[in-house]
């Protein structure tokens, strides 16, 4: 139980650290036990510091992004050896342009299931999409952020987010 706990706690701190991490280009979060049999829940809310970020629909153009992103991670071993894994993600963001005074505002639920199975290594991969909805006509933008996700031949598992991109919406 202490080994998804820390598993999940850890990848917690790097949705804290979101607007450091997009300058990072490589996480990784590991936790060097096996998963407990019984079912565990992580449930946290993270309070996202000011963030300044470049608007890729405007490149001269940047937006201070803060809020809060709660999020809750329930994993359970299923006896045979496998393990379930539910994500939920819960933002709440908003932002203004520095340059124009242009508010921005992301309001989303996000869940993801996925099974990890013998033989191991099982490896997912998934993409978090935050919309940043203009609040007047200047176009919307997405920040996009690529987790890959490894459970070892140990029963080991691993987290390692590495892409962090932002596209116009418009």
């Amino acid at each position: 139980m202490k080994g998804i706990r820390a598993l999940f706690s850890r990848k917690l701190r790097l949705a804290g650290v979101l607007g450091l991490v997009l300058a990072t280009p490589l996480l990784v979060v590991t936790t060097g036990q096996r998963p407990a049999s019984a079912s565990n829940v992580v449930n946290v809310t993270i309070h996202v510091p000011a963030s300044v970020q470049t608007n890729p629909c405007f490149p001269t153009d940047v937006v201070n992004l803060s809020g809060d992103i709660h999020i809750v991670i329930t994993s359970t071993d299923d006896g045979n050896g496998g393990l379930h894994i539910n994500k939920s993600l819960n933002s709440q963001l908003s932002g203004v342009s520095i340059t124009t005074g242009t508010k921005y505002v992301n309001s989303e639920n996000q869940q993801y299931d996925w099974y990890a199975r013998p033989p191991f290594p099982a490896v997912q991969s998934q993409t978090y999409d935050f919309l940043l909805v203009s609040q007047n006509n200047t176009p919307n933008y997405v920040l996009h952020m690529t987790m890959h996700e490894t459970v070892d031949a140990n029963g080991v598992p691993t987290a390692t987010v590495d892409n962090f991109s932002m596209d116009c919406a418009g």
